[in-house]
């Protein structure tokens, strides 16, 4: 565990010094009409973003990313997490402060009517609610490339603030990773609404990832949260079933903060080696008809397509055959399910496809949220047996 933190450092601070020198990295100003603020989002792209334009993205989104550490670690481990995964597209999302309103993060947090921590303005968390699920999401998903698995992130009153969303919004994530949640404030509020939450409402896989740190143990310190840990972890394990998979940490060796470096990693660890499989079988119900039109090298070409659902073979490399249209063109027109992952090869995965891209050629599956009558085109440079 040494070696792989002491990498997982080394990699964060060569990630965080190219940051402010490359193009991955991008600050929007949304102006809010659920909040009647201006509100600032940062976006960071995996390195493969621009490697492929026929690339997609699961998007996964951190709450208090005004705070500069949390969402550097949160970003940079997603992207080495895994080895060899196209990694994801980053959203942070940073609070504010208006001195003039006494207005800050534990506003936009908080549920109205809640006393704890807070000035004049109140907990202002279901209009806060409004302008991730209205205003920020649609702003990520409208200009960039994504694909429809979404996952939030939060610590401490951000977790809270990621449950509380669950709790009255539960499609708006996929999954939720909420580390060191405070859960205790008026009067345990959050274990009550997880008590009558109603986990076999979902048809498809999501995934819940709950822990804690040091603040059971402290308890001088953090008042009530032992008491609320005690209650809220028995209640979230009656909540599982097939659909709604828990994964639950505890890290009482780690103070409040330096506790989302482990669970953060542990909640990744879970999400690839038993979620992401699941979540990529998920295909819309409605169908598309679309076109994929492929350029060869050699005339003689024969050229079969494959991918993530029924009508591309299920990754069978030589069952479904494009037609020559032309000497260099191969076509075929079917009917898919959204999202579309597709490859090619000449019939085995031996001969798989390699496509031309901006700078060269890779074997990346081509990844489409298809529309009917759509045409999809490439050309192949090479095969993986030539």
């Amino acid at each position: 565990m040494k070696n792989l933190l002491t990498s997982i450092f080394c990699s964060l601070f060569l990630s965080l010094i190219g940051q402010s020198q490359n193009q991955h990295l991008k600050t929007v100003t949304i102006e809010s009409e659920h909040l009647n603020q201006m509100r600032e989002i940062v976006i960071y792209k995996s390195a493969n973003y621009d490697v492929t334009q026929s690339a997609l993205f699961n998007v996964i989104y951190v709450f208090d990313a005004h705070d500069q550490a949390l969402f550097d670690y949160a970003a940079s481990v997603a992207q080495f997490a895994k080895e060899g995964h196209p990694g994801f597209l980053i959203v942070g999302i940073k609070a504010t402060y208006i001195e003039s309103l006494q207005y800050g993060r534990n506003n936009d947090l908080l549920p109205s009517g809640t006393t704890f921590r807070l000035g004049p303005a109140g907990g202002n968390a279901d209009n806060y609610l409004q302008y991730v699920k209205n205003e920020v999401i649609p702003y990520v998903e409208n200009n960039y490339r994504t694909l429809p698995r979404r996952t939030g992130v939060g610590h401490s009153l951000g977790a809270s603030f990621l449950l509380y969303g669950m709790v009255n919004n539960p499609d708006l994530f996929d999954n939720y990773i909420a580390v060191s949640p405070n859960l205790s404030y008026d009067n345990n509020y959050l274990v009550s609404r997880l008590k009558n939450f109603d986990s076999k409402q979902f048809e498809t896989p999501k995934y819940l990832y709950l822990s804690h740190a040091n603040e059971a143990i402290d308890t001088s310190f953090w008042p009530g949260w032992k008491e609320a840990i005690q209650k809220a972890y028995p209640v979230v394990d009656e909540l599982k079933n097939e659909n709604f998979i828990v994964k639950t940490g505890s890290f009482p060796n780690k103070l409040h903060r330096e506790g989302f470096i482990p669970a953060y990693l542990d909640a990744l660890d879970y999400f690839f080696t038993t979620i992401e499989n699941k979540q990529e079988k998920i295909l819309s119900e409605k169908t598309y008809e679309v076109t994929f039109r492929i350029k060869v090298p050699n005339k003689d070409d024969e050229i079969y397509i494959t991918g993530n659902q029924e009508s591309l073979a299920y990754w069978d490399p030589g069952k479904i055959k494009l037609k020559a249209t032309e000497p260099f063109l191969r076509e075929i027109t079917l009917k898919v399910q959204d999202p579309v992952m597709a490859k090619f090869t000449r019939g085995s995965w031996e001969s798989e496809a390699w496509i031309k891209i901006e700078d060269g050629q890779a074997n990346f599956p081509i990844m489409k949220r298809p529309k009917d009558g759509d045409i999809y085109s490439a050309e192949i440079l090479s095969f993986g047996n030539d």
